[in-house]
């Protein structure tokens, strides 16, 4: 007994008729006969007899039918399932980050990617990027972001590099020129990440390569807080331009900073399994939004 065989019953059962039912299935009525044959002859019974000249089901068929459509509706599913998971429909992505894209940034490409995919189930969690680290480690997330060094042999990383840019309010002296210098900060206050921060010590080489002192009045944690201070006149600050295009509405400009300042971050997949379509699918659209910064 073969899938075949019980969906060639089935379409018999539908027509009353070998000859109507051989061309739904699209096959010659010989052959149609011959699938309903072997199958009579493998259970033991038959499955219909002659009335007025069309096919009637024996009331043994009628009773085989009912675990015979179950088995047939079970098979259309998974025909759908798998359908579904091709074209990227079904499944779902678990993403985790850093909070400086997950506040802006990556909710637009979720958004975007969730209305193309209505039934894929999204999940983003906002952790720090030593947390990213871990969970993507223990495998737990299908793609993290988040900032480097990452180097965990269960880990796989994309790395990405943008420049820092400045951020001063609308008023600000500084705000009348194009790019801004080590020199041209040198005089106005400075808010700062914390010294363990990346940005931290590249800016403070920066000033030094330029013989220019720096002294931040303000330190912080977060590019976010900086440049909500950076909005109510606080100094001046050097923040990824993720967070900077997030706050542009908020009362600041953003300049270009020289010397560079880079701001390293990866993408990162968990390294001990295989990544899936959707998450490949993802990738690639995120990476493709970061390439505008």
């Amino acid at each position: 007994m073969n899938l075949r065989q019980l969906q060639a019953f089935k379409i018999v059962l539908d027509e009353g008729s070998i000859t109507y039912a051989a061309e739904r299935f699209g096959i010659t009525q010989p052959a149609m006969s011959t699938l309903i044959g072997k199958l009579e002859d493998e259970i033991g019974f038959a499955l219909f007899d002659r009335h007025k000249g069309r096919l009637r089901a024996t009331p043994e068929a009628m009773q085989f039918f009912e675990d015979v459509d179950q088995v047939l509706n079970g098979f259309d599913k998974v025909v759908r399932t798998a359908r579904d998971i091709r074209d990227l429909n079904r499944g779902q992505l678990r993403i985790a980050s850093f909070p400086g894209l997950s506040t802006g940034l990556l909710p637009r490409i979720l958004a975007t990617f969730a209305r193309t995919h209505p039934d894929v189930r999204l999940s983003l969690q906002t952790r720090s990027s030593i947390q990213v680290q871990e969970w993507l480690a223990s495998q737990l997330f299908d793609i993290g972001i988040a900032e480097l060094p990452v180097d965990h042999p269960a880990i796989d990383v994309d790395p990405v590099s943008v420049e820092c840019v400045c951020v001063l309010h609308k008023d600000h002296p500084l705000a009348a020129m194009d790019v801004l210098t080590p020199g041209d900060l040198a005089r106005h206050p400075f808010i700062a990440l914390n010294p363990e921060h990346m940005t931290h010590y590249r800016l403070k080489k920066a000033f030094e390569d330029n013989n220019v002192t720096w002294r931040p009045q303000i330190e912080c944690q977060l590019f976010a807080p900086a440049c909500a201070l950076a909005a109510q006149g606080a100094g001046v600050s050097l923040v990824d331009p993720f967070t900077a295009a997030e706050h542009r509405d908020s009362g600041i400009v953003v300049r270009p900073f020289r010397p560079s300042v880079s701001f390293d971050v990866g993408l990162l997949s968990p390294s001990l399994r295989p990544r899936s379509q959707l998450a490949r699918e993802f990738e690639a659209l995120l990476k493709k939004e970061l390439q505008k910064y």
